[in-house]
């Protein structure tokens, strides 16, 4: 088993996390959780064992025996918390977004490479049955080359508090850049629905515009939907792959028109248990072969600089910024 600690666990991470990490237990223990926010020690009940902490220094000082450190503080303290973990060399396990810049990514990964330990960002909907399935579509190439790629995620409401953006954009870029497989070269973001947009609002909308070496690729994010929803559709000069909720419409060159159901919808949620089980596996995984190529980052730079990037895109009249 492998020791680590929660660095942050907010109500929406314990209800999100805690029973993904009850079901890890045989091979990945909670021996400690570090309350950085209001409440947070209710949340750490469901792991009567652990011994709870008010501060990071408390903890590091506290806790000399532990091999990682969860990092699900509030997503401003993301960066702060990986990097301190890293320095006290513990391996970094971030829930995304854990950085909004290319600086606060660069940062912590110099944090991991001095101190020989890795960072792994859980993005569980890979695991996913609907993830797998477009993931083996791009591999075959069956629409071709894309050259379209359009992501629609719509929430009825939890993200609101600090803006869709905030809330879900890194899911989105990540979905993206994995369906394209192309390095962005440009991108547009208008954030909320007025003309002029001020950072300090946590805005219900956000729509983007990425432009990729022969590509172009659309995302529209709502915290204000009635229901959550999850659709993709990708254009190729083969032909053309729709995926709204699990059902998923093929119509390629040469093939009959047809509609698959697949075994799970990605509108159901981004961080379900048993997705997120597999992803606390691959973590495991990624600790006990230490020499081999480091997977668990992803493409999480590209993200990064699509958060930092769409601010200013949306503050210069949603112009173009070149990445």
């Amino acid at each position: 088993m492998i020791k680590g600690a929660i660095l942050g666990f907010d109500r929406e991470a314990a209800e999100l996390y805690g029973p993904a990490l009850l079901d890890a237990k045989n091979f990945l223990g909670i021996q400690a959780v570090t309350c950085l926010g209001p409440g947070e020690e209710r949340n750490a009940a469901v792991f009567p064992e652990a011994r709870i902490y008010h501060g990071l220094e408390e903890l590091f000082s506290g806790e000399t025996d532990l091999d990682f450190a969860l990092i699900t503080s509030a997503p401003g303290q993301r960066a702060r918390c990986a990097r301190r973990a890293l320095e006290n060399r513990l391996h970094a396990l971030c829930r995304p977004p854990f950085c909004f810049s290319t600086t606060e990514f660069d940062e912590i990964c110099q944090a991991a490479q001095r101190n020989r330990r890795i960072v792994f960002s859980a993005q569980p909907w890979e695991h996913s049955h609907t993830w797998r399935t477009l993931s083996e579509i791009i591999d075959r190439q069956l629409p071709g080359q894309t050259r379209r790629a359009e992501i629609q995620l719509l929430s009825p409401g939890r993200e609101r508090e600090r803006g869709v953006t905030a809330g879900l954009g890194w899911q989105a870029f990540s979905v993206l850049l994995g369906l394209v497989r192309l390095p962005p070269l440009t991108m547009t973001a208008r954030l909320g629905l007025d003309t002029a947009w001020s950072p300090d609002t946590a805005e219900d909308e956000a729509s983007f515009q990425l432009h990729f070496s022969g590509a172009t690729g659309i995302i529209h994010l709502s915290a204000a939907a009635h229901a959550a929803r999850f659709s993709v559709r990708l254009a190729g000069e083969k032909g053309l792959v729709e995926l709204r909720g699990n059902q998923l419409f093929l119509d390629i060159a040469g093939n009959t028109p047809e509609t698959v159901t697949l075994e799970d919808d990605l509108a159901e949620g981004f961080e379900r248990r048993e997705w997120l089980l597999s992803e606390l596996l691959s973590f495991r995984k990624e600790l006990e072969v230490p020499d081999r190529p480091r997977a668990g980052l992803k493409n999480s730079r590209y993200c990064a600089k699509l958060l930092r990037n769409a601010g200013y895109s949306a503050s210069v009249n949603s112009s173009a910024v070149p990445l």
